[in-house]
């Protein structure tokens, strides 16, 4: 198992490229370092293959743990290695959503894991700064309802154990410890762009977080991707229609599928857009999920619980924004923006009123 990037040879590719019924050779391997300041738990590569095998890939993505020691704590308490590779492993393969075929999925230790991905570079990748165009987000709501119709109420019958529920887990543990612990440096770094009843909410906001956490645990339940935005999403025009793929599995929970709805319309969408066309797009993923054969599922009660993920979804605002150390300008620059929209969101929908 490589542990970095200088690892990633060509012997190490004709092993795992190589399955039972072909041989693939590489002859070289040429590495790259890309999506730097998009994520923070992995680090990415782009690894040219130069083969004599028609069947080999020209290009595919790896992803390995972050380098950042700070940040590793925290996917390894998280368990997200292992949880993505799990995601490519078992359950890729029943999700109508479209995710990047993995040719090889490995986890050795809660920090050692490798990814070998299919190259989406020929799509074009979703920019959390620069937030979304409305045809987009629409076709997001869609690629949503893919996903969460694919495993709506299908997750507690064994076969997702390896996937915590939102509450009451290591997911929702750690959550609520890591905002009590991160609010202070959190509201201090962006006092500047918070109303006084977010950055003095604390007490109130951790004491009712585990009622919170568990109504998002209740039914109706499915997988839930857990870190949908922008900068996770591929788009590409296909036959007069956009399609969307989804990347980045390291937190997938099983709960309300309203939380992937919640995160991207408060965090990736610019904050004009998301009041004039937040109602449309929760309807049109109710759609998707109808048009799927999910029965009996309103806007109503997609709306409620929409108020109700923004309220929960805070805790990532404020783990991200004052518990992870952002890798560069661009990293600093998407956690702002997120921040700004989230607290916008649950100013507009009175979230706290909730607790």
């Amino acid at each position: 198992m490589p542990s970095e990037s200088s690892e990633l040879t060509a012997d190490w590719f004709t092993a795992i490229l190589s399955q039972s019924d072909q041989s693939i050779h590489v002859d070289t391997v040429q590495v790259e370092p890309i999506g730097v300041g998009s994520g923070m738990m992995s680090g990415l590569f782009r690894v040219h293959l130069d083969s004599p095998t028609p069947a080999a890939p020209g290009s595919v993505v790896v992803k390995l743990p972050t380098r950042n020691a700070q940040n590793r704590a925290v996917a390894v308490a998280f368990d997200n290695y292992s949880r993505e590779v799990a995601f490519y492993r078992r359950a890729a393969a029943h999700c109508s959503m479209r995710t990047p075929y993995a040719y090889w999925a490995e986890c050795s230790a809660a920090d050692r894991f490798v990814l070998v991905l299919e190259d989406l570079s020929a799509w074009q990748q979703g920019d959390q700064i620069a937030g979304c165009e409305l045809n987009r987000a629409e076709a997001v709501m869609d690629a949503l309802g893919a996903l969460h119709a694919s495993f709506w109420e299908q997750v507690d019958d064994g076969h997702t154990d390896w996937m915590p529920n939102n509450y009451p887990s290591v997911m929702s543990d750690g959550l609520a410890n890591g905002t009590a612990a991160a609010w202070e440096t959190f509201t201090t770094f962006f006092a500047a762009g918070l109303p006084h009843e977010l950055r003095a909410a604390k007490e109130i906001y951790c004491a009712g977080l585990p009622r919170i956490q568990a109504w998002m645990n209740e039914h109706p339940r499915t997988i839930v991707h857990g870190d949908f935005r922008m900068d996770n999403l591929f788009f590409r025009d296909h036959a007069g229609h956009i399609e969307v793929a989804c990347c980045d599995w390291q937190a997938p929970v099983r709960g309300k599928g309203i939380q992937d709805v919640a995160y991207f319309l408060s965090g990736s969408i610019d904050v004009a857009m998301r009041r004039r066309h937040e109602a449309e797009l929760i309807q049109r993923w109710v759609d998707a999920l109808t048009r799927q054969g999910v029965k009996g599922y309103t806007y109503a009660q997609a709306f409620e619980a929409y108020r109700y993920a923004i309220l929960m979804l805070w805790t990532y605002v404020v783990v991200i924004g004052g518990g992870l150390a952002a890798e560069n300008q661009r990293g600093e620059t998407w956690v702002s923006a997120m921040v700004g929209r989230a607290a916008a969101a649950m100013t507009d929908h009175r979230c706290l009123d909730l607790l």
